[in-house]
């Protein structure tokens, strides 16, 4: 974070400081936008509607930050949005009107907890592995999502998974962006997740996998197709993923707290707001972006840093005819995925408690995530694992 902010300063002398830090907050989260939109496509949105809803999802969630004075970005998250879309759509059958209730409801338990303090009692009473789990499993998690996107990691006969074949040109592809990426993350650059877009697209329109459209920008449409239609009709079969959810937006707000030294409350409501309206729209769980926090320390006027994000936003919002050629080639954002991992993971120290259970319980979780594929059973698995283990050694919380 302070390799950022030494560069923010350096660049501030040719480019107003709040405005910088708004393209950059921008930049970041495009690879969340592209990469959710075509999720919640596959789940049975319609592309024009998933499209608008992401984006206008992030423009409203993004003003509530800048209601709250706070320079950070908000955007859909890609780990808790493929749960949304490939577990409980795709592998388990419910329609995405059925799962859009999730984040609804998710986000309207952090609203009501944020106040009085009640999310504090919880924590209080949650495990204390969680609140370094949880991101860790999120990054893990990323990582696997990335690497099968980008063809490196494929399904094998005899064991679960294999590598990729160096001979596939989109693999190639991912491993140029995925080094460019890693060379920019390894010197505490967060903007290298859009250095690695760029680079990706770049080689695509090279090899002719994506051309650019005869019109670039368009009305944006599809909007009345996707808005307001939650159906409740199976609300009570998807509790256990409303509270995985629930516990995703709760310990990602008060990480984004402490690494930024912000209001906790403040993290929540933005965080609760934004899940809640990209529930309603059909744009899926919306939180603060983590990679978006480091130039939001540093900003003079963080109101003016969102207003920056939210006009480039607005922009993007009329580019639906450009997506609509990126969206056959996620391998395009595969190495930023794989990036946006790794940051999640770069400020871990892992699993800083002194208590055997937790370990146990949390080792089990991160282990479990991926290799289960669904958030719901391997964070489930931990919390079973760890009171059966409190219950066995007559131990209290």
């Amino acid at each position: 974070m302070l390799t950022v902010l030494r560069e923010l300063k350096y660049m501030e002398r040719f480019v107003d400081k709040g405005i910088l830090a708004g393209i950059i907050n921008f930049a970041l989260i495009l690879v969340n936008i592209m990469v959710v939109t075509i999720m919640w496509q596959k789940a049975g949105v319609p592309f024009n509607g998933a499209y608008t809803a992401v984006v206008l999802s992030s423009i409203l969630g993004t003003l509530v930050a800048a209601y709250y004075k706070m320079a950070v970005a908000v955007a859909p998250g890609i780990v808790i949005n493929s749960f949304l879309c490939y577990d409980l759509v795709i592998c388990q059958g419910y329609t995405w009107q059925e799962v859009l209730v999730v984040p609804v409801v998710a986000g309207l338990l952090i609203l009501i907890l944020r106040y009085n303090n009640l999310y504090r009692r919880l924590t209080a009473f949650l495990p204390q592995y969680l609140e370094a789990v949880i991101p860790a499993s999120l990054g893990i998690l990323l990582i696997y999502r990335g690497l099968v996107m980008g063809r490196i990691v494929i399904g094998a006969p005899f064991q679960i998974t294999g590598m990729g074949s160096l001979n596939d040109p989109l693999a190639m592809l991912t491993l140029v962006s995925f080094l460019a990426v890693m060379v920019f993350l390894s010197r505490k650059k967060s903007y290298g997740l859009a250095v690695g877009l760029l680079v990706a697209l770049v080689m695509a329109l090279i090899n002719g996998y994506v051309e650019f459209p005869a019109c670039i920008f368009s009305v944006p449409e599809g909007f009345t197709d996707t808005a307001l239609q939650l159906n409740f009709g199976r609300f009570f079969e998807l509790i256990a993923s409303v509270v995985v959810v629930f516990l995703v937006l709760l310990f990602d707000g008060l990480a984004v707290a402490k690494t930024m030294g912000e209001s906790e409350g403040k993290l929540l409501a933005v965080n609760g707001f934004g899940s809640l309206i990209g529930g309603l729209l059909s744009g899926g769980a919306m939180s603060v972006a983590e990679v978006s926090a480091p130039c939001g320390c540093d900003s003079d006027n963080p109101a003016k840093t969102s207003r920056v994000t939210v006009i480039l936003l607005v922009l993007l919002l009329f580019c639906g005819p450009m997506m609509m050629e990126l969206k056959d080639y996620p391998v395009i954002f595969a190495a930023s995925v794989i990036g946006a991992g790794c940051y999640l993971l770069s400020d871990l120290k892992f699993l800083p408690i002194n208590d055997n259970i937790s370990v146990l319980a949390g080792v089990f979780t991160l282990v479990l995530v991926p290799l289960w594929g669904s958030l719901t059973a391997g964070i489930g698995f931990g919390l079973v694992l760890y009171y059966i283990l409190l219950i066995v050694n007559g131990r209290k919380r």
